[in-house]
Formats: C-alpha cells, structure tokens, sequence
C-alpha cells in the first residue's frame, strides 16, 4: 500500500468515527436536559463533530478515494449502540462524560497522526483540515476533564437526595 492509500484508509477511518459520534451527542445532547451547561456543549460539539465528517469525507474524496459505507455503517450502528447502553443507568451522565472523554482523547491522537502523516507525503490541505478538527477536540477533551467533577459532584447529589426521600 503507498502512503496515499494509507492516508485515505486513515481518513475512513476518521470518518467512520466522526459518524459513529455523531449518533452518540444526538442521544447525549437529549439525556442532558437536567445539565443545561452541558447540553449546550454537547449540541455545540454534535454541530462540529458533523462538520468534521464533511471535512473528512471532502478529504478523502480530493485524495481520489470514497468513505466506506461498510466502515460508516458499523460505526453508526456502534454509536447507536453505545449511546444506548447508559440511557437506564442512574449515572448516566457520568459514564458519558467519562466515555465521550475517552472518544476525544482517542480522536486527538488519530487527527495528530493524520496531520502528521499528511505533511509527511506534502499533502498541506489535508494537514491543515486536520489540524483544525484537532483543535476543536482538544478544546472538548480539555473542556470535559475541567467538568467532570462537576458531573460527578452533581450525580452524586442526585443520587443522594433520591435516596433520602
């Protein structure tokens, strides 16, 4: 494979991601009515993260490649199935700020080797796309690790007052 393959088989997979994101805020961004801060975060991210999977699907498609329904189509049904899972869960929005932490954290390093990666074979456009996502998560990632505790602080609390009434 030569690194332009690489590069658009990285770019899917970006892609595959963003989409399966996509499908998580959506559910996050209604189970946060309770966290208005939160949920105008999580609709501000939702708006980005679909953003993003323009900007990489542009990318891949001016590479001369096309983004994999199959990747896309597993990676939604994944992102329903996640977003899913915490929904009964007394804590749920604990396990999804710690779960979208992990999901930012893991796209900063996939946008770092993708910028990388781009500059490496001379490709500046797709570089600078990716650096611009990756701004925008590290800017989420720092933003989620600022307010966890206040999640934590306050699911406990809701907790605790159910439990005395």
């Amino acid at each position: 494979m030569n690194p332009n393959d690489t590069i658009v088989a990285w770019l899917n997979d970006a892609h595959a991601m963003e989409k399966a994101l996509v499908k998580i805020l959506e559910h996050q961004v209604k189970d946060a009515e309770q966290y208005p801060d939160v949920q105008a975060m999580l609709q501000q991210h939702l708006e980005q993260t679909r953003r993003h999977a323009e900007i990489v699907e542009g990318c891949v498609e001016r590479l001369g490649g096309s983004t994999s329904s199959i990747k896309s189509g597993f990676a939604s049904l994944f992102g329903q199935m996640q977003a899913l899972s915490t929904g009964p869960a007394e804590d749920e929005m604990v396990k999804n700020a710690l779960a979208d932490y992990a999901a930012e954290n893991f796209e900063v390093a996939s946008y770092t080797a993708l910028v990388t990666a781009a500059e490496q074979i001379g490709d500046m456009q797709t570089a600078t796309a990716c650096r611009q996502i990756l701004q925008e998560d590290q800017a989420m990632a720092t933003w989620l690790a600022q307010n966890l505790p206040v999640v934590v602080q306050s699911t406990l609390s809701q907790m605790t007052a159910g439990a005395t009434r």
